[in-house]
């Protein structure tokens, strides 16, 4: 991560020579100090060079904000919590070869899910996505001309599994694209073999062949509400974690979600241009009110959405669209941990106002979801 650090002292050079009156502020531990920029206090600036950023540290390094000088976050400068400041910081991949068959079967401990590997890194005054959700998969089809094209994406749940639409998995979509066969992991632009941004290399994506599916045995293309659209992949091999590859937590079934909460969607769908994004994007999308979602789809295009359904989205322009399907609708709880709310499953096209997106209900299908990954793992 020296290239970052190098960015970081770089865009900040100018704005050192002229270093401002600080301010006094009170840091999470309790104790008086300066509010400076983060680059002139040194423990947290060590804090938040450890790759990859555990939950804690961001949370710590959150609460140290006092303000920005423009677009560069200032902090209020003082030691970590004892427990952090010797802590040192594993890289996943060293703990590939501890991965068994009961890992398998087993979603992610909460611990080690839903990281914030993107933490606080900022470009030029800009937060990267290079590294942003990277839990998000690419389900390769292959072709009868023999080509792989990727249709739908989902969410890596731990180094076996994605979690994707049943629609993705089955039906019409092997008659249009051909059969699932790989799933690409760590990919943030499909037209390059290595991503970078402001100098800052990606490992390269991994792919996995497909082993197999399983689409919940309620789904069926005849229906056209789309009941219980929601299905598992199972990789032929393990995923290797990574900086730029992690899993994803699930929400608990007894989460409760609010009209008007804020989610997050990423894929690689198609845009308002009406072509399909080479490099991953996000739009943040509103929960909406499941009363007047359920009556629009019915009064106008006859479908019956049920309680295992969820409503997201009904902003002009900031929807998902075809390409993005399976992939996880998203929250950040408080702590920092990401989870997945939902599956992308369906719309009355794409980004029109007052029109949300349907998703399927993570939380509905925890029980079924545990049981797939213990009966396939067998």
């Amino acid at each position: 991560m020296w290239k970052s650090l190098c960015v970081f002292f770089v865009s900040t050079i100018l704005w050192s020579l002229a270093i401002s009156q600080s301010e006094t502020c009170t840091t999470p531990l309790g104790r008086q100090s300066e509010c400076v920029s983060m680059y002139e206090c040194q423990t947290l600036l060590n804090a938040f060079e450890q790759r990859p950023l555990s939950n804690s540290v961001v949370s710590f390094l959150r609460k140290s904000q006092c303000g920005f000088e423009g677009k560069k976050p200032k902090v209020c400068c003082g030691p970590l919590p004892s427990d952090q400041q010797e802590k040192p910081t594993p890289r996943p991949p060293q703990t590939i070869i501890q991965s068994s068959n009961r890992e398998d079967s087993s979603l992610a401990p909460m611990n080690q899910c839903g990281v914030d590997t993107n933490g606080w890194k900022i470009f030029g005054g800009q937060f990267t996505d290079l590294d942003e959700f990277p839990w998000m998969a690419l389900l390769g089809y292959r072709t009868p001309n023999g080509t792989i094209t990727y249709q739908c994406v989902g969410g890596l749940i731990n180094r076996r599994y994605v979690l994707t639409a049943a629609h993705c998995i089955t039906g019409a979509i092997e008659v249009e694209y051909g059969i699932l066969t790989t799933v690409r992991l760590g990919e943030y632009d499909t037209r390059s073999d290595v991503d970078c941004v402001d100098s800052v290399c990606a490992d390269r994506p991994q792919e996995i062949p497909v082993a197999s599916a399983y689409p919940h045995s309620g789904y069926s293309d005849k229906n056209k509400n789309r009941r219980d659209d929601i299905g598992i992949v199972r990789l032929a091999t393990r995923a290797q974690y990574t900086y730029y590859v992690q899993p994803i937590c699930l929400v608990d079934n007894r989460a409760q979600l609010e009209t008007g909460d804020i989610f997050y969607v990423a894929g690689w769908g198609k845009t308002l241009k009406g072509k399909k994004s080479p490099v991953k994007l996000k739009v943040d999308l509103p929960l909406f009110n499941k009363a007047v979602c359920v009556r629009k789809y019915k009064t106008t295009l006859g479908l019956l959405l049920g309680e295992n359904q969820l409503c997201a989205g009904g902003v002009f322009s900031k929807d998902t669209c075809k390409g993005d399907s399976g992939g996880p609708l998203m929250r950040r709880r408080p702590e920092g941990i990401w989870e997945s709310v939902g599956v992308v499953s369906f719309g009355y096209g794409c980004g029109r106002d007052g029109w949300p997106g349907v998703y399927t209900s993570v939380g509905k299908y925890t029980d079924w979801i545990k049981n797939t990954l213990e009966t396939s793992n067998v």
